[in-house]
């Protein structure tokens, strides 16, 4: 062996060799980095690869998904709703004038009737001034009744009597005029012959100044009699008549005042209930504010509905009624009355039901289930709920189409027991998924067998 050839002489290769010897031992030759750097890339884009597959595979791999038919159903369409019980006639009952109570008869739940007395104030007018106006009634009443009638018979003959006895006397006292002028003829003539006194002459004038003055009282004793007559005759007179008649109002006018100064006094119930609410005690001071709560004996059922129920809406419909504190216990009502306004702020309407036949517990201020129905007998498809979900603020149902997902955005009405009913979106000849999960649009189903 040469010097060349000692152990610790390095052995070397071709550059592509794998060992190489340094001091008498071989190692492995490292490979350069670019080498490194490729196996590992290679390796990274092995595993991504396959991760992509898998995933992939997942994805397009199709959801197994149990199907229904819409049914075609005939099916009788409500709106749910609660109710406020309320009398037909509600009423806030107060005083006509500031006063204190005296009588306070009726208490709160008392049930009243029309006109029967709730409380008494105290009062100034007296009986003794409604006595009084009475009596000027009655007095006005008798004159017009007088005044209205016409003349009896027997007035009528009185009257005729003194015509004629005023034409008798007037008569005698054109005689006794006659005679005295005679008289004061010859008179004169005697006097001027000298054969009587002066004295006789100025008595002779008197006489038949006398006699002229008994004719012409006479005479006008005539036109009276005959003017009372031909006025007893016209009776009544239509101004007359008017005049009693303005006198007998006048004087019931002043009794009404009277006694209804009297009865203000006096608080009644103007329509036959309940009394809800007492706000008042004996000797308290009140004044027109409301004293008494009263809740007529006839009742109603009112709701407020969303306005975009108008269309479904009619009176005559029927309702049926339930209450939480009697359950089982149902009765029918119907739909009387359709507000004519919308309240623009909350997008209602008010609508009000009587009640049919109403429970004995039926009480005002309570509050009842409402069903009204607003269709008996209504063709619609029906799904299950559990084929409906959510998707914003839209009702959406999968349908299955070449084995593909598809919404169908839908418009339905409340749940009945039968199912949802589908107004419109949907064909009796759709296959839709029964249990959408997390399927979404798109994805590849398969139908369960």
């Amino acid at each position: 062996m040469s010097e060349n050839d000692s152990p610790n002489t390095a052995l070397t290769m071709p550059q592509d060799g794998v060992l190489m010897a340094r001091d008498g031992a071989y190692l492995k030759k490292a490979p350069p980095k670019s080498s490194r750097f490729r196996r590992r890339l290679a390796a990274a884009a092995i595993v991504a690869l396959a991760a992509g597959g898998v995933a992939y595979w997942r994805i397009q791999r199709p959801v197994e998904v149990a199907i229904i038919h819409p049914l075609l159903t005939a099916v009788s369409e409500t709106i749910a709703s609660s109710g406020l019980v309320g009398g037909v006639k509600e009423s806030v009952i107060g005083a006509s004038y500031n006063g204190s109570i005296l009588q306070l008869p009726k208490v709160l739940g008392d049930h009243v009737e029309a006109g029967e007395t709730l409380a008494v104030l105290k009062n100034n007018i007296t009986q003794a001034q409604v006595a009084q106006a009475q009596t000027a009634v009655a007095t006005a009443q008798a004159q017009l009744k007088q005044t209205a009638r016409g003349p009896l018979a027997s007035e009528l003959q009185a009257a005729r009597m003194q015509v004629s006895q005023a034409r008798a006397l007037a008569a005698q006292a054109v005689s006794e005029l006659d005679l005295a002028r005679k008289t004061q003829e010859r008179t004169r003539a005697l006097s001027n012959a000298g054969v009587v006194s002066r004295s006789e002459m100025d008595g002779s004038a008197a006489a038949l100044a006398a006699a002229e003055a008994k004719s012409r009282s006479g005479s006008a004793s005539i036109r009276l009699a005959e003017a009372q007559l031909l006025t007893l005759k016209a009776t009544p007179r239509k101004e007359d008549v008017e005049l009693a008649r303005d006198r007998l109002s006048e004087a019931r006018q002043a009794l009404l005042v009277v006694r209804q100064q009297a009865a203000e006094a006096t608080i009644i119930a103007p329509f036959p209930g309940t009394i809800t609410a007492v706000n008042v005690e004996v000797g308290q001071n009140v004044d027109a504010l409301g004293l008494f709560t009263l809740v007529s004996d006839s009742l109603e059922i009112r709701i407020d509905l969303d306005e975009s129920n108008l269309a479904d809406l009619s009176v005559g419909q029927k309702a049926l009624l339930s209450a939480a504190a009697f359950p089982g216990q149902i009765f029918e009502g119907r739909l009387k009355e359709i507000s004519p306004s919308v309240n623009k702020v909350r997008g209602t309407v008010s609508v009000k039901l009587e009640p049919l036949a109403a429970p004995a517990w039926l009480k005002p201020g309570q509050t009842l289930n409402v069903n009204l129905v607003t269709n008996q007998s209504a063709m619609r498809l029906l799904v299950p709920a559990s084929a409906l979900r959510r998707s914003g603020e839209r009702t959406v149902a999968l349908v299955v189409q070449e084995d593909r997902a598809i919404e169908k955005i839908l418009v339905t009405r409340p749940p009945t027991g039968q199912g949802v009913p589908v107004l419109a979106g949907l064909e009796s000849t759709d296959l839709v998924v029964l249990h959408p999960g997390k399927i979404q649009p798109g994805d590849t189903v398969r139908i369960k067998q």
